[in-house]
């Protein structure tokens, strides 16, 4: 153990460290609300998803003893700023350490620029552990000609809303030391951490009826990416500011439909998401301060997302929308003391990624009142904007509203949408504003939501209109390449073609002149939106149906995501066989692959070798390169892929070699299965052991039981494995494989 007399006077981490050992502890069980953002930090231990940065920049020197000093009172006035936490076996524990807690070191860091975007950027992203030592850090960065400040706290003790209190002490403490007098009374004494209050029981009540019957699963939207396999929520963010004539049709639209601003913009939100496919019944989280009139400038983590459920039935208008909003909304106020995290695993679903919540859209709205001026030792601190380069959602829009303008911050899940997608959102909810405002009574689904710029974009050849209806007619051929510079081939033939394990397929019209992407309704998409696609005759406004899922790209190739015949239905969501079989197909020794999928189960069938262990090779195979959702529960070798007298796959035979084979598989040559079993009855209080092929989150397992699994079969077999791994392998049966695969590459 390291001595007081060699701990550095400067060093917070280690002062914490040290006064956590020597005092007498007293360790509290974290909130779920807690232990849902401690869950994120152990899906990805490497990202600072969690963290929220705030910087300064003033044109001269900091005295960085003199904020050394102001970062050590603030930490010794705030006890939430003394608040860590320890990862334990039986969850997360949180500890309030002394108050002669000093705060962390304050780093110094020199820069080439006077605005360091990057390194800025590289601080706010490196993850705050739970390990014991201080929920913050803090460092200046120094240019040529100016300074920079930057903190980031961890979100378990710090919001949006605390930033401007902790900044403006920060400086009153800075000013104070560097001029070497007393602190301000303001500064002296110290603040308890608020604590929040349980749920009211008629709250909860509220929130189990209005989510009653929810199903997440139809939140995807039509213009992002399949997920990959294993996450990183790497993000990105695009701004837009809304013009005059904009604001002005938005405030003639407060007043004809009764409803507050941010009433209105949230309907919008939802119209914009069911357009592109989420839907019709959705589910929008909205944050909100939820501290007490006497705790508004308390520094803390005191918000709760409120799970806004809307259903945008298409043949409603927008008027009618936004009356059924303004009451959810307003319902949501008055039970906003339930944190989203105590009911989000009430509802009636099975979780197929650790991505899976309630929502995948957040609508934050934001009213912005002008800052007052900020000094620090008497040097204009102008306030510098810091990302972290993470999205926790896959849209988040941002709506700032201040007396002068109103702009647009749309964060995005960069994995999922490109950024051209990004900024054609923020374009259409623009145009949507103007839609809805000259036909508030129009049902929604034959509004036209798309931007200008939608109906201009140039492809090769033509300009491409996204208003024309689609007319049926007689199914009729063009010619596409697989790859650029290759054979002239039929939509089928180059899609096959282009099956070499990558998905979507992307094949490349000769003519994009002869091919559309239309919707249900038979109207044209523009670029980077799924609908189905068709070829248009030369007439251009007939359109012929293909039967493929598509959509068109900028670059005017045709990506492919599968026969529309053979979509089907897994946990609510759209599973198209095709790609699963395009990435089986890409294991070397794979010749043949057949994807069956069910609520029931996901099957592969798949001819290869008799070689041992092969088959499982191929399943780890593909739970690597494909997210949850679609992943095969199993893998089933065959020597030929019997087919039905009209061509297609025979799935009853399929199905009848797969039950033959569980009868006599012999899977548990070291008992592993059957250990892991007796684990899902003990943690899921089954009254006996789990079947072998049991999903766990099916029996209605969930993340904070996952954790608590992960833990356990640490205990029984000596294995490490993350939250993550469970997720990928929720069956007994597929997470011993998994279990031997780590044994044998050890």
């Amino acid at each position: 153990m390291q001595s007081a007399e060699k701990t550095k006077p400067g060093d917070g981490a280690a002062a914490a460290l040290l006064a956590a050992l020597t005092q007498k502890r007293r360790l509290d069980a974290a909130t779920p609300k807690e232990s849902a953002l401690w869950l994120l930090d152990r899906l990805l231990p490497d990202a600072g998803v969690n963290n929220v940065p705030f910087a300064v920049r003033v044109a001269g020197r900091l005295d960085t003893a003199a904020l050394q000093s102001a970062v050590d009172t603030v930490v010794r006035r705030h006890e939430v700023l003394r608040t860590v936490y320890l990862d334990r076996q039986a969850g997360l524990v949180r500890e309030v350490l002394g108050e002669s807690t000093r705060g962390p070191r304050v780093e110094v860091h020199e820069s080439d620029a006077d605005v360091p975007e990057k390194a800025l950027r590289e601080f706010a992203a490196t993850p705050i552990r739970c390990d014991g030592r201080l929920m913050l850090r803090a460092a200046v960065f120094r240019g040529p000609g100016t300074d920079t400040l930057a903190v980031v706290v961890h979100h378990l003790v710090f919001d949006a809303a605390s930033v401007p209190v902790l900044i403006g002490e920060l400086a009153a403490a800075y000013d104070a030391h560097a001029a070497g007098g007393d602190l301000p009374d303001v500064l002296r004494g110290t603040v308890p951490a608020l604590r929040a209050a349980e749920p009211r029981a008629e709250s909860l009540a509220h929130w189990r009826g209005a989510l009653d019957g929810f199903d997440p699963a139809g939140l995807d939207l039509d213009c992002t990416r399949p997920a990959p396999a294993r996450p990183t929520l790497a993000g990105d963010t695009v701004l837009h500011v809304l013009d005059d004539d904009t604001r002005a049709l938005l405030r003639g639209l407060q007043r004809t439909l009764r409803a507050p601003e941010a009433v209105v913009l949230l309907t919008a939100f939802c119209v914009l998401l069911a357009a592109h496919g989420a839907g019709p019944d959705l589910v929008v989280g909205s944050p909100v301060n939820v501290r007490p009139p006497e705790g508004q400038s308390a520094i803390g983590y005191h918000v709760n997302t409120l799970p806004l459920r809307l259903a945008v039935d298409p043949r409603r208008g927008f008027r009618e929308l936004v009356k059924e909003a303004r009451t959810t909304f307003f319902g949501a106020l008055a039970h906003s003391d339930v944190p989203v995290d105590a009911i989000a695993h009430e509802t009636a679903r099975e979780t197929v990624s650790w991505r899976d919540t309630l929502f995948q859209h957040m609508f934050n709205y934001v009213p912005v009142e002008p800052a007052p001026p900020l000094t620090l030792g008497g040097l204009h601190a102008q306030p510098v904007h810091v990302e972290t380069g993470y999205s926790k959602f896959d849209v988040e829009l941002f709506v700032q509203s201040g007396p002068d303008q109103l702009g647009l911050r749309l964060l995005y899940c960069a994995e999922l949408l490109d950024r051209a997608d990004a900024e054609a959102l923020t374009r259409r909810y623009a145009a949507l504003l103007h839609t809805v405002a000259a036909e508030p009574d129009r049902p929604v689904g034959e509004l036209d939501v798309w931007s200008d710029e939608d109906r201009t974009l140039p492809g090769p050849g033509t300009a491409r209109s996204v208003a024309a209806p689609a007319r049926e007619a007689d199914r009729d051929l063009d010619t596409f390449r697989a790859t650029p510079g290759g054979p002239a081939l039929g939509l089928t033939e180059a899609a096959r073609r282009a099956a070499d394990g990558t998905y979507p397929y992307v094949v490349h019209p000769l003519d994009a002149r002869n091919v559309a992407v239309v919707d249900r309704s038979g109207r044209r998409l523009p670029d980077g939106v799924r609908g189905e696609v068709c070829l248009v005759r030369p007439d251009g406004a007939t359109h012929v149906a293909t039967g493929w899922t598509g959509s068109l790209r900028r670059d005017g190739a045709l990506e492919l995501y599968g026969q529309a015949e053979r979509v089907a239905r897994r946990h609510g969501r759209a599973v198209h066989p095709e790609r699963v079989e395009a990435v089986l197909l890409a294991h070397p020794e794979v010749t043949g692959a057949v994807f069956v999928a069910a609520d029931e189960a996901a099957l592969a069938f798949v001819t290869l070798d008799e070689r041992p262990g092969l088959t499982d090779e191929v399943a780890a195979h593909a739970a690597r390169l494909l997210p949850r959702a679609v992943q095969p529960d199993r893998v089933v070798r065959t020597d030929a892929l019997p087919r039905r007298p009209d061509g297609g796959w025979d799935t009853v035979a399929l199905l009848g070699l797969a039950a033959a084979e569980a009868r006599t598989e012999q899977a548990d040559p070291d008992g592993l299965v059957g250990d892991l079993r007796g684990l899902w009855r003990d943690l899921l209080g089954l009254a006996e052991p789990a079947d072998a092929d049991a999903n766990f989150f099916a029996l209605g397992g969930h993340s904070l039981l996952g954790a608590q699994l992960v833990q356990r079969v640490d205990d029984v077999t000596g294995t490490r494995i993350r939250l993550a791994d469970l997720f990928d392998n929720p069956t007994p049966r597929g997470l011993a494989r998994y279990l031997r695969e780590l044994r044998d590459d050890s």
